[in-house]
């Protein structure tokens, strides 16, 4: 998973973990995996479990998502158009994709 630095230290201070954090720890998989899914944990419960707003935080930034939420209301579809970033918007796509893939594949949901 990637964590950009700074969320990084944020994270590592949310955390207490790592001792003696440093950017350099985010290429360790076990310290990435951890912050990658706290951070988007955090933003899944930021958007009370709205899968498209978790994703474009995790991708686009938690105040970005807030106010493309803002914009498009409850409407998923008018959500993923109103994000401004075309690598946030391409992000949600995809993701979104396989995890109906997952879906089908594992009978999740039906």
């Amino acid at each position: 998973m990637q964590i950009i630095p700074s969320t990084g230290a944020q994270i590592a201070s949310e955390l207490g973990k790592p001792l003696d954090y440093n950017d350099n720890d985010l290429y360790r998989p076990y310290v990435s995996i951890m912050f990658g899914t706290h951070y988007l944990t955090k933003n899944r419960n930021l958007f009370n479990g709205d899968t498209y707003a978790a994703l474009a935080a995790y991708n686009g930034g938690p105040g970005n998502a807030l106010a493309w939420k803002e914009l498009s209301g409850d409407d998923p579809d008018l959500f993923v158009e109103s994000v401004r970033f075309e690598e946030t918007r391409n992000y949600i796509r995809h993701i979104y994709e396989i995890f109906v893939i997952y879906r089908r594949l594992y009978g999740v949901g039906e």
